[in-house]
């Protein structure tokens, strides 16, 4: 379970932000990741790396200076059409933000991939830090394809976009108060709201939705904040601002294994066109 939220402002100048998005992941507490930082290989993306056996190198969220991010969420409660485990879908958002393709392009033919199961259900976010362009795709057997987003604020979660569970349709809400009529002026203590966000344990019920998809642990998962029997829960804040002259600037809150938070902050500006 994640959470993921996004404003977009296509006419943000040097003062203002084009792009601010806030993310959890939820995973396993002992699953074993490696918090963001620069990929040997691609110097030029940046974000977080699964090291799960036999799925070590995957990412849930990323993005380059060259103008490409992508965000992974599970979408539980759908089904396959094959009992064969799917593929990795962490390497859904590294192989986009190494590669040099446009987001249409690389979600065409993964829609077309996606009609002979190949990976476990989920939905994929992509987006251009230079335009604010903001894609989706899910993988459900009924998907037309992928979308292009057009509010300016968007909510995405861990059901289909036109399904919102409650938390998401809550979580909008808050995060729209905290961005609206923000300038980069404001960035520090931007940042601390936003996180403060993310960490938000008010329970979203009731939520038909949520329960359809999730019947384990159905409250729990209620709130934007996840924490099951210290086994399970939110273990990644991520925050990525983008402003008008191409600044960005990528925090990131990662519980460790010793139960510490990590804060990492990564200052760069998008390479030239």
């Amino acid at each position: 379970m994640c959470i993921l939220f996004v404003y977009r402002n296509i006419y943000a100048n040097a003062n203002n932000y084009r792009l601010i998005v806030a993310s959890n992941r939820d995973e396993n507490f002992n699953r074993p990741a490696v918090p963001a930082r620069f990929w040997e290989k691609y110097p030029h993306c940046l974000g977080g790396m699964d090291m799960e056996p036999g799925r070590e190198g995957g990412s849930w969220l990323s993005l380059s200076t060259k103008g490409h991010a992508g965000v992974l969420l599970n979408l539980p409660g759908e089904t396959r059409s094959t009992e064969s485990a799917g593929q990795n879908r962490g390497f859904l958002v590294k192989d986009y933000v190494t590669s040099e393709m446009s987001p249409e392009s690389y979600l065409n033919e993964l829609h077309l991939k996606n009609q002979k199961n190949q990976y476990d259900p989920y939905n994929l976010i992509l987006i251009n830090l230079r335009t604010a362009a903001v894609y989706y795709l899910n993988s459900s057997e009924n998907s037309p394809g992928h979308v292009v987003c057009q509010d300016n604020v968007i909510g995405f979660g861990n059901s289909l976009l036109d399904t919102p569970l409650k938390k998401v349709e809550a979580g909008k809400k808050w995060f729209q108060k905290i961005v609206e009529n923000v300038t980069v002026s404001n960035e520090e203590s931007l940042i601390e709201d936003l996180i403060k966000l993310l960490g938000n344990r008010e329970k979203c019920l009731p939520d038909p939705e949520l329960k359809r998809r999730c019947t384990n642990y159905y409250e729990e998962l209620s709130s934007i904040f996840v924490e099951i029997l210290n086994v399970y829960g939110t273990r990644t804040h991520s925050v990525l601002l983008v402003d008008g002259a191409n600044r960005v600037k990528f925090v990131e809150k990662t519980l460790m294994p010793d139960h510490t938070w990590n804060y990492e902050t990564f200052n760069v500006t998008l390479e030239g066109e």
